[in-house]
């Protein structure tokens, strides 16, 4: 039976993930995953729905101590999922504070040792949410098929 949710534990399943290492939040690996996105800047505002996924290579935040604790707040602060950082042309470590931050909120940080394709990450993910929803929307079709099939029968209503 297909789960109606995608969690952090499920996507780390995916092929996509085999050499992705969660370093923090694990107690978090329950989090619902709406949708994935791509994020560099570090003034988030209001740009976060909440319960993304967000892939970085750690660009806008990489140089500064501040700055990466910063963005990681927000993250939290946004109710975002969880975080995946390629740690590769940019960032090359995430500092203990950040680790720290993500386990005391449990907020998944997941990296990768190596340069990824976010394009097939985010289509893998976004594929699989989209076949969620299509499985919500068709077994609401077919309950509705059988309650109007139960509604139309002469003694529906008959107590």
């Amino acid at each position: 039976m297909m789960s109606l949710n995608l969690t952090i534990k499920d996507i780390l399943q995916k092929p996509s993930f085999k050499n992705a290492k969660l370093i923090a939040g694990e107690s978090g690996l329950d989090r619902v995953v709406k949708w994935v996105h791509i994020m560099e800047v570090t003034d988030i505002g209001k740009l976060l729905n909440g319960s993304e996924l967000i892939l970085s290579t750690g660009l806008g935040w990489q140089k500064n101590n501040d700055d990466s604790l910063s963005f990681h707040s927000q993250l939290i602060e946004s109710q975002v999922s969880g975080l995946c950082i390629e740690l590769f042309k940019y960032t090359h470590d995430i500092s203990d504070k950040m680790i720290e931050l993500a386990n005391s909120h449990g907020f998944p940080i997941i990296t990768f040792e190596s340069e990824v394709r976010f394009i097939d990450i985010t289509q893998d993910i976004n594929t699989s949410l989209m076949n969620i929803q299509y499985k919500i929307l068709s077994d609401l079709e077919l309950f509705s098929k059988k309650l109007n099939q139960l509604l139309i029968k002469p003694d529906a209503f008959k107590g």
